[in-house]
């Protein structure tokens, strides 16, 4: 039977299959969104830094909230700082991550939302940092920080690291999406390649018995062996059935002509003997196949394979 409807059905699920990846790749984050994830890792490890420099090491920072280019941390806790340990915590981080040079820092009272201190860096150093050496007293305190002119910062410095940075992860972005496209892919040629070996299966009979390395179909009166086939005659067949039903047991000749022959007279007395030397030679070849003649009893087939 031709395998074309088969092929043409497997193409079909393989282009739905394609079909469904499309979404998933259009899902993938821009590089945008990871900088903007990047910058909100960089602003929790600015709230981490600043509760170690004021010697607390077990409260934590809240959830970073981000509006537009402005991103508010919030702590677990009232605290008081000194402005000169922001200034110096955040310079660091915002220079190793490679955030931006212009950015707006404002710590806000948490019920008045009265702006207590800030300040302003302009190109990485500082434009206004008023109140250096003044130390506020604890209270309920928010930092806020807003980005300036990060997208006119990011298009213009090709040649520093940040754009060194935003080429890597342009990279990883190509990577991540053939890697997402690839492995559904693979899997459905996987699946489809499955399927066509399968079809293309000779289908084991269930009709076929194993006897040694040959098959043998008692119904066909068939004896098959390396792509050799042997016809047995009726008699034949039914005996080797018989002697295979009992492997490795013995069976009494008169069984064995009773079950064969039955009452076909008593010139029968040496067919089983010519019968058994006829199967010995159609099984001559295959050492693990033997039919063993019991003194007195019978015959037993002996194999290893049943």
């Amino acid at each position: 039977m031709s395998n074309k409807p088969f092929i043409r059905r497997a193409l079909q699920l393989l282009l739905l299959g394609l079909i469904g990846i499309t979404p998933m790749l259009a899902q993938a984050p821009s590089s945008a969104e990871i900088s903007d994830k990047r910058t909100a890792v960089a602003m929790r490890l600015i709230g981490h830094e600043l509760l170690k420099c004021w010697g607390d090491s077990t409260s934590r920072v809240l959830p970073i909230e981000q509006v537009d280019q402005q991103y508010r941390l919030c702590f677990e806790f009232e605290f008081g700082f000194d402005p000169a340990d922001i200034v110096t915590t955040i310079d660091r981080v915002m220079t190793k991550a490679n955030i931006a040079p212009d950015y707006l820092v404002e710590m806000l009272q948490c019920e008045t939302q009265e702006v207590v201190h800030g300040f302003v860096i302009r190109n990485a150093y500082p434009d206004m940092i008023p109140c250096i050496g003044r130390a506020y007293p604890v209270d309920c305190y928010q930092l806020h920080i807003t980005i300036l002119d990060n997208y006119n910062y990011q298009a213009q410095s090709t040649t520093d690291a940040l754009a060194a940075d935003k080429s890597e992860l342009s990279t990883q972005d190509k990577y991540s999406n053939l890697i997402r496209f690839l492995l559904p892919l693979l899997g459905l040629l996987g699946l489809v390649g499955f399927f066509v070996r399968r079809k293309n299966r000779s289908p084991i009979d269930p009709n076929l018995v194993s006897i040694g390395a040959s098959k043998f179909d008692p119904k066909n009166r068939v004896l098959s062996s390396k792509g050799k086939q042997v016809e047995l005659s009726n008699k034949e067949a039914e005996l080797l059935l018989l002697l295979h039903t009992a492997a490795n047991t013995p069976l009494e000749r008169e069984v064995i002509l009773q079950k064969v022959w039955g009452n076909e007279g008593a010139y029968v007395g040496r067919t089983v003997d010519v019968f058994i030397s006829k199967l010995r030679k159609k099984f001559e070849a295959d050492e693990s196949v033997q039919f063993v003649n019991i003194r007195g009893v019978g015959y037993k087939l002996v194999t290893e394979a049943t």
